[in-house]
């Protein structure tokens, strides 16, 4: 019976130089391409007809050539055998060279022919029986033969040399509903390792793949590597989770866990906050309370054994206090407070001598006219009349020195030149372009003049007729002099009006009185003074 020899054989993808060893042969399935491979440690793949690579990669002008790709070549480099090639040459004549270097040469188990009508080197693999195989070779063949598998699924217990990359790929079963199952042996740990700085994590998908939540391990830095076990009691709604017990301690603690009620003995630290108390406290036991507030209670009776000895003395009319003992007299009105009084307003003060009563404009008038009676008046008259409710004031005569020129004021003492001409004041004066005839020179600059500019006037004084009757809209508020006087609707002067808050300090000025109408409120930190001669009234 003649042998059959089976190759190392895989179906996808050609093997790699890890997956051979040197000499041994593999076939791809599925296109029955052959490979093995060479004391250089490079998997060489083979096609019947022709091959991929060389067996021995050969250097041309300096670059290494095993057929696998096509190479560039440095014109400067290329050598004739009698040194560099200086010209720069064409594509035939590389050609040309590279097929001498073909032609002649040593060729085993390849043929190798340059077609100079195309450019191209064509390989022949020399066909393969098993009369060429060496002994050596055939044993290995016959041993791969003798314990070779069809495919993985027949092997019942592979093992990985090495890590395995899944890259973008996954684990997965094609079994219906079925599980991938991992399995540790004896007390080993399904391990779920950190790398590059990152802590181990766990990720539990949704059925899309488009969001999960993760399990993740301490950082390093934690030192921690307790066991946690999941709780061996039933879930249930409104529980927490308690670690139960423990066994060991610190860092490698082994805790269980459970699906416990919270329990108010659980509270080992912190504080309950306001909103966990009932609104009504439960019948409880407040002996132990410190620090309560009598303001606090609301309603109830406090116990006559729960009232401390007072030494108050409750005799006489204390007993009832439905009464004064003693009436007083409030604003000239008695009251012993038995029932309620009405009080003039009139009669009301402050004990300042402050009236705070609503005045009529009759008494405010009176008010006023009476500090002007018997006060000190020096250069001026002032009365106040009763019967208009008006103050007058008249000024004495002037005293001021009329000797000298002043006393003729027909005449300047000194003539002045005004525009070139003289003038002491005894007559009228003509001017160049302005005469008292009225037939002005209206040539040269004079004629010029169209309007007068306000900024021009930089001396001087406007007189009265160039006013308007009324003022138009200006800012008033650096204006001195204006009089409060008093106002109302139409034509009435009734009402003075003042403000109700006073905001900065301010001193009643010296030898004046002051008066404003109440009640005025004067703000925190502010101070109003009145000096010894002074008087302040509020009405």
């Amino acid at each position: 019976m003649a042998n059959t020899i089976k190759l190392k054989r895989a179906s996808g993808s050609d093997p790699g130089n890890s997956d051979l060893s040197v000499g041994e042969l593999a076939i791809r399935t599925s296109n029955c391409k052959l490979f093995s491979k060479n004391d250089g440690g490079s998997a060489i793949g083979i096609v019947a007809g022709s091959a991929d690579t060389l067996t021995t990669a050969r250097t041309i002008a300096g670059v290494s050539f095993d057929g696998s790709a096509n190479i560039s070549l440095n014109n400067n480099a290329i050598t004739n055998g009698a040194g560099y090639i200086t010209a720069t040459l064409t594509q035939e004549q590389v050609e040309d060279y590279v097929g001498g270097m073909v032609t002649g040469n040593t060729e085993t188990g390849i043929t190798v022919t340059y077609d100079d009508s195309d450019g191209t080197l064509d390989f022949v693999v020399a066909s393969q029986t098993e009369n060429d195989f060496t002994t050596t070779l055939k044993n290995k063949l016959d041993g791969i033969a003798a314990s070779a598998i069809a495919n993985v699924v027949e092997d019942t217990s592979p093992q990985l040399g090495g890590d395995l990359d899944v890259q973008s790929s996954k684990i997965t079963t094609a079994t219906s509903n079925g599980n991938v199952k991992i399995e540790p042996d004896g007390t080993g740990v399904v391990e779920v390792r950190g790398a590059g700085g990152n802590d181990g994590k766990l990720q539990l998908n949704c059925s899309a793949q488009s969001h999960g939540i993760i399990l993740a391990s301490p950082a390093h830095s934690a030192g921690q590597s307790y066991t946690l076990i999941f709780p061996d009691n039933q879930i249930a709604a409104d529980k927490y989770l308690k670690i139960k017990s423990i066994s060991g301690s610190g860092s490698t603690a082994i805790g269980q866990a459970e699906y416990a009620s919270l329990d108010a003995n659980d509270l080992g630290e912190g504080t309950v906050p306001d909103a966990r108390f009932p609104s009504t406290l439960p019948a409880l036991n407040g002996s132990a309370l410190t620090d309560l507030n009598g303001s606090n209670i609301a309603s109830g009776t406090v116990a006559a054994a729960r009232v401390a000895t007072l030494n108050q003395d409750t005799t006489g009319n204390a007993a009832t206090a439905t009464a004064l003992e003693t009436a007083r007299t409030i604003a000239g009105v008695s009251f012993d407070g038995t029932a309620n009084i009405s009080l003039n307003n009139n009669a009301i003060t402050n004990g300042a001598g402050y009236i705070t009563a609503t005045l009529t404009n009759e008494q405010v008038q009176d008010i006023v006219g009476g500090m002007l009676t018997g006060n000190t008046e020096t250069g001026i008259t002032v009365t106040y009349q009763d019967g208009d409710g008006t103050i007058d004031f008249v000024v004495g005569t002037l005293n001021q020195d009329t000797t000298g020129n002043a006393a003729t004021a027909t005449a300047l003492e000194t003539a002045r030149n005004i525009g070139g001409v003289s003038f002491d004041g005894t007559g009228n004066i003509n001017l160049p372009g302005v005469n008292t005839a009225g037939n002005q020179n209206t040539t040269g600059t004079s004629g010029g003049f169209t309007a007068g500019s306000a900024s021009n006037l930089n001396s001087g004084t406007l007189p009265d007729a160039r006013f308007p009757s009324t003022l138009p809209a200006v800012d008033g508020s650096n204006l001195t002099g204006i009089s409060a006087g008093a106002t109302g609707g139409g034509s009435d002067e009734i009402f003075y009006e003042n403000g109700q808050n006073v905001t900065t300090d301010y001193t009643i000025t010296n030898g004046k009185n002051a008066m404003s109408a109440g009640p005025i409120t004067i703000d925190s930190g502010v101070t109003v003074t009145v000096g010894s001669g002074e008087t302040l009234t509020i009405v």
